[in-house]
This record gives structure tokens, C-alpha cells and sequence, in this order.
């Protein structure tokens, strides 16, 4: 029986890189990443900073070559997952741990009703010691659980006859249906509209406060982590810059790019003419700075922001790695909370 102190997920001096025919492209570098049991953890960054490759590729899911990944560890409840088999990993996902992806059709067969691939998923999960009548009796439970309508008409249908908040439904369902150790929502929310959108949020929070999911939620969007995290890693250009509880991000936003992602976000109490926007783009990751990789669109970047930067923690469980702020000797157990 694995120890309650241990970790469930543990990410340790985690870098990656793609060999490209222009070069080597530096996608992942020197990540550290530290979750409890029953921690729900939002990794944000804008588009292309990496937060989706880092947590396929933990897995085994970023094809290699082209990927390579050059340093690191990666532990499940203690167990090192780098270095294990294809066959090994695939025993791994699905079952200790399940993944919701942006849009839901991409990942449902169309010419196979929904009950047929919940029954098929669950039976996988098992190993194939679930009987088809057991598993149609989790599948069943699980669209309730989910609170999609009508579980039985829905079992009976296709894709394509449902909408897209009741396919995204059906993911979450197949995808707690084994009771995974670790849930990674990816961008779970995005291809939704509005509406749907905050109901799908909704679901997922009280699914973590009711079954004590471990998860990673992946967003752009800090306002939608807000609503089902209890801490947050913010990633820029491959690296983590600040790692801290929610609360702390909002109230006390650390470093200049987290402050300029929450300035971004729009206010319905504070109304302008134009949004904010940081300025300048993301870094050549064929050619990244020896430094801080944000230092070129900081408007507070000095000369010590050229060399490497350590962790310094700023407050109870919150870390940020950037000069502003004195050293500390926690570099070592940076994200150990």
C-alpha cells in the first residue's frame, strides 16, 4: 500500500528537447513539479509554452525521435515511470492514469454508439476482468455521476448525436471510470461555449471535492483554473516561473508575467477601452537565453536576469523563480509543498 506522504505525481529536473532539421529545439527545461493526493493543480501559460508536451511526454506520449528527453525523473506514487516499456506505459495510462483532451470527437470513434466504447474503455481498464454486463453498469453509473441526461438513451447513441458538452461528458465518465491515481484535463473546457463551459467546470469541481481527484487541469486561462484548483504552476517558454496556491496568484502575483497574465484577463467591474497585453513574443527555443527567458518583454529585467535563476520563496508554499527578489536555499525543493 503506497504511503500517504508520498507524492502521487513527482516531476524532477524534467528537460526535453525536439531534434529538428534546424536545430535542436529546447521545449521542456529543468521542470520540477511536486503533487499531493488529492491536490487539484492548474498549469497555465500561453499558447506554445509547453504545458501540453510536458505532460504527454511524461507519460510516454510525445513521439521519440523526434523528442529526446535529456534529463530527469518521473515518479507515480514512488514508482519511476522514465525508462519502462511501451507495454509497461500503456498499463499505466488509462488505468493509474487518465487524460481528457480539448475536443471530445477527436477522441470518440464516430461509427461506434458511446455505450459500446465506455463498455470496451472500462473493460481495458480491468484487464479484461470485467464482465460486459459489470461494465455497462459503470458506464451507466458514471454518465449519472457525470450528470449527463438520459444516461440510458445517451448509451445508446453516437457521437455525432450528442453535443459537445455531453461528449466532453462522456470523456470525463470513461475517463474516471477506472479511478485513476492522476486525472490530466487538458484544456478540457476550450472547444465549449460559454455556457457550457462554466457548467463542465462546475462538474469537475465537485468531482474533485466528492471522489479526491488528483489533477493537473492545463489551461491559458487562469479565471478557469480559478474555479477547480487549489494551486497553480505558471509555465513560460518551457520552464515554470511561480508555483504557488491560488489565492496567493491573485493576490499577490509574484513574477512579470504572471502579473501580466492576470492584467490581460478582462474585469466586468473594471471596463477599458483596450486590454492589456504583454508585449513582444515567446523566446527562439533554437536559441534559448542563457538567463531568464522572459527578460526580453520584462519591462523590469536588469542585468542579473542574463545569468540562471534559482527559486526564491516569497510566501508559505509560494515560489517564484526571478531576481526580484533575495535568493532563498530552497532551490533544491523547489515545488515541494
Amino acid at each position: 500500500m503506497t504511503d500517504s506522504s508520498t507524492p502521487t505525481l513527482e516531476i524532477r529536473d524534467f528537460s526535453l528537447v525536439f531534434d529538428t532539421f534546424d536545430g535542436t529545439y529546447h521545449a521542456i527545461d529543468k521542470v520540477n513539479l511536486t503533487l499531493r493526493p488529492g491536490e487539484a493543480m492548474g498549469l497555465v501559460g500561453e499558447t506554445g509554452c509547453g504545458k501540453s508536451v510536458l505532460t504527454r511526454a511524461a507519460f510516454g506520449l510525445v513521439p521519440t525521435p523526434p523528442a529526446r528527453i535529456t534529463s530527469g525523473s518521473v515518479t507515480l506514487e514512488g514508482r519511476e515511470l522514465l525508462g519502462l516499456s511501451d507495454r509497461a506505459l500503456r498499463g499505466v495510462r488509462g488505468k493509474d492514469v487518465a487524460m481528457i483532451f480539448q475536443d471530445p470527437m477527436t477522441y470518440l470513434n464516430p461509427v461506434f454508439r458511446i455505450g459500446t466504447q465506455l463498455v470496451d474503455a472500462i473493460r481495458a481498464q480491468s484487464g479484461g476482468k470485467a464482465s460486459k454486463a459489470e461494465a455497462r453498469a459503470l458506464a451507466l453509473e458514471m454518465l449519472e455521476k457525470v450528470h449527463l441526461p438520459n444516461p440510458e438513451r445517451q448509451f445508446r447513441s453516437y457521437p455525432h448525436e450528442l453535443s459537445g458538452g455531453m461528449r466532453q461528458r462522456v470523456l470525463i465518465a470513461m475517463a474516471l471510470a477506472a479511478k485513476p491515481k492522476l486525472l490530466i484535463a487538458d484544456e478540457p473546457t476550450t472547444a465549449l461555449d460559454v455556457t457550457i463551459q462554466a457548467q463542465i467546470l462546475d462538474l469537475m469541481a465537485e468531482l474533485v471535492d466528492d471522489m479526491g481527484l488528483t489533477m493537473i487541469m492545463i489551461s491559458h486561462d487562469l479565471g478557469v483554473v480559478a474555479q477547480v484548483c487549489s494551486r497553480v504552476a505558471v509555465m513560460y517558454a518551457g520552464k515554470i516561473v511561480e508555483d504557488a496556491p491560488i489565492r496567493q496568484i491573485f493576490d499577490a502575483p509574484s513574477h512579470p508575467y504572471t502579473q501580466g497574465l492576470l492584467a490581460a484577463l478582462p474585469h466586468p467591474f473594471k471596463p477599458v477601452d483596450k486590454l492589456a497585453s504583454i508585449p513582444g513574443s515567446l523566446p527562439d527555443l533554437l536559441n534559448p537565453p542563457e538567463g531568464c527567458r522572459f527578460a526580453a518583454r520584462c519591462a523590469k529585467a536588469h542585468a542579473a536576469c542574463a545569468a540562471p535563476v534559482d527559486f526564491r520563496t516569497v510566501g508559505p508554499g509560494h515560489e517564484v523563480a526571478c531576481t526580484l527578489y533575495e535568493p532563498t536555499e530552497t532551490k533544491e525543493l523547489a515545488h515541494e509543498h
